[in-house]
């Protein structure tokens, strides 16, 4: 029957099996695998490196694949020089530490004879940004010990469909579709029909998240949408109501205004015109009879002060012949 390896056992695996990994990292039935060189963004298809004294952040509702630092041989031959006709397979299962800060993954498995490095998805279920250290412990290993009559006849990487061997940093899927599949070949639920408010709400964060504000959001125009037609609707009833009143006299009084300010106008430039006539040939006269500076200016202010009385009478009469 499979043995779960104790701590002791695992160590002997340090170097050959596991490569690269830390004997400080062993627990009491297995290993702490740990954050390796590589990690691809589910949500942009972005693969970037990390290295010594870099972290790996992970927004909210942010999925991730990683791949680890250590490197695994279970093939045969690397196994039974250890333990003769028997052969290692795995247990994957992420630490509690990790589930505590709500990173959620599955459990999966290694199989006998598999070499390479181990990729791993993850998914940051938390509302806050999930951060981790290269190198940093990530998910536990459970070793267990297979017997001949446990052993598989045909080891992992001696199938036709075993396409991770020697998996080096990440591997994206090798699983293939064809390109452009028929319609009617295509067999889906009504997901499409579901209520998209509900949809958010069941989607997790932080889809719930945006559904709740947008909800919300959408209440807020509603009650601004209303009060602005209430608002348009006032404005378009006041401005029938002048209309009403008005009834048509804007036209009128318009060019009423039109026709006083011409005849204004043209009484103020005659005038102006006259007075400057009459006052030029006076001014020379004087200047003639070689009177000073200030009797001079003092007959200009007289003179204009007289020319602008007689113009403010002639106007105040003409408004009121207009009245008549």
């Amino acid at each position: 029957m499979a043995k779960i390896l104790p701590d002791y056992e695992v160590k002997k695996l340090l170097g050959s099996v596991l490569i690269d990994a830390d004997e400080k990292y062993i627990n009491p039935n297995g290993i702490e695998l740990r954050l390796g060189k590589q990690v691809r963004f589910y949500s942009t298809g972005e693969t970037k490196k990390l290295g010594t004294g870099f972290f790996l952040k992970v927004k909210p509702g942010e999925n991730v694949i990683i791949s680890s630092l250590e490197k695994l041989d279970f093939t045969e031959e690397t196994v039974q020089n250890i333990y003769p006709n028997k052969m290692l397979m795995a247990l994957v299962t992420p630490t509690t530490t990790m589930m505590r800060e709500g990173i959620s993954h599955a459990a999966t498995k290694v199989d006998a004879g598999f070499r390479g490095n181990l990729n791993w998805g993850f998914r940051n279920g938390s509302i806050k940004e999930f951060t981790i250290q290269y190198g940093e412990p990530i998910f536990k290993l459970t070793l267990f010990l297979l017997e001949k009559d446990e052993s598989p006849d045909v080891p992992y990487g001696e199938g036709e469909t075993h396409t991770y061997q020697d998996t080096d940093g990440i591997k994206t899927s090798t699983r293939r579709i064809p390109a452009d599949i028929p319609k009617n070949k295509l067999i889906s639920s009504s997901f499409g029909k579901i209520d998209p408010k509900k949809e958010l709400r069941e989607a997790g964060y932080p889809f719930n998240h945006i559904g709740r504000e947008l909800v919300e959001l959408h209440g807020r125009f509603e009650t601004v949408s209303s009060d602005v037609r209430l608002l348009s609707t006032k404005i378009e009833q006041e401005t029938q109501v002048i209309s009403k009143r008005l009834n048509g006299l804007p036209g009128a009084i318009l060019e009423k205004v039109e026709v006083l300010f011409q005849k204004k106008f043209l009484w103020v430039v005659a005038v102006l015109i006259a007075a400057i006539s009459v006052l030029l040939p006076i001014w020379n006269f004087l200047q003639a009879k070689n009177l000073g500076t200030s009797i001079l200016m003092s007959i200009g202010v007289i003179t204009g002060a007289v020319v602008l009385a007689i113009a403010y009478i002639l106007t105040r009469r003409s408004n009121r012949n207009n009245e008549k």
